[in-house]
């Protein structure tokens, strides 16, 4: 097993629709009618659903409803809709993936809508620019996690309980690295990379638990989603106390110009978005 044969194999099954390749083409024309853009997502149903579903939600929702593409495109911009278009296209495609009951989507949806959340509550206080980007790297951070535990469910599990079993000597992305050879953010990055996604998810996705390690350019994303996932973490479990969750990076703290207090004070107010989020891919 190697990275490159699970990035072949699951990517055939969450094959991002043809669609979602032509809109990009065409959100990247800036003299492409929107009239268009909105006629050629409107061949996935299913996409556009989630598409406004994600229009209307917590994140994103502007002061008037958004019924339409059209009307999302008028009042969301491009942008915006680029990156609510690859959020729907990897939630739809997340149901291809083979039940088990390791990592249930339940709980995978959950966990990534908090990250998603929280890392927008960081980022609109400190880089709004960011809050778009960083959502949606917080809602498919773990992405390559969801793969492995279904794709290979005995190692993820393997490589799950060795970490249990020695938290402090042993992290879970060290445990994968030596019952896979790689682990669930690299694999995530390999993902993304292979779909086309733009470099700044990618590197969400490749570097959230190394921030360090991510390209100078993306480096402020990467770190507000780290920060994220630990606050997700404690948030799920409904702790504030830092042994209950992935360790922070200590130099991401001044890097960010966020302080621990900042991060567990946007615990409280994400509980309040989280269920909106979650939505989105099931609104039953």
């Amino acid at each position: 097993m190697t990275i490159e044969g699970l990035v072949k194999n699951t990517g055939r099954l969450l094959a991002i629709p043809r669609v979602v390749g032509e809109v990009m083409k065409l959100l990247d024309d800036p003299d492409s009618p929107q009239r268009e853009i909105a006629s050629r997502l409107e061949q996935d149903p299913a996409l556009v659903a989630i598409l406004l579903r994600l229009a209307n939600s917590p994140a994103f929702a502007p002061a008037r409803t958004v019924d339409s593409v059209e009307r999302a495109l008028a009042l969301l911009g491009r942008e915006h809709v680029r990156r609510l278009v690859i959020a729907g296209a990897v939630t739809q495609a997340s149901d291809r993936l083979p039940v088990q009951n390791l990592l249930p989507l339940e709980v995978f949806w959950h966990h990534s809508a908090y990250c998603a959340v929280i890392a927008r509550l960081l980022a609109e206080e400190r880089s709004r620019a960011l809050a778009g980007t960083v959502f949606l790297g917080g809602l498919l951070h773990d992405l390559g996690q969801l793969v492995l535990f279904s794709e290979v469910p005995e190692e993820a599990h393997r490589a799950f309980l060795s970490s249990l079993d020695a938290p402090n000597e042993i992290s879970p992305q060290a445990a994968e690295q030596v019952e896979l050879g790689f682990d669930h953010a690299e694999l995530g990055g390999a993902l993304a990379e292979r779909w086309g996604l733009p470099e700044s998810l990618c590197a969400c996705l490749r570097y959230h638990h190394a921030p360090l390690e991510a390209p100078a350019e993306h480096f402020e994303a990467v770190a507000i989603v780290h920060l994220a996932n630990t606050g997700a973490h404690l948030a799920e479990l409904d702790s504030r106390d830092w042994n209950d969750a992935p360790p922070i990076v200590p130099e991401v703290w001044e890097r960010v110009r966020v302080t621990p207090e900042q991060l567990l004070a946007s615990l409280d107010a994400a509980q309040y978005q989280v269920c909106a989020v979650e939505a989105l891919r099931d609104p039953g």
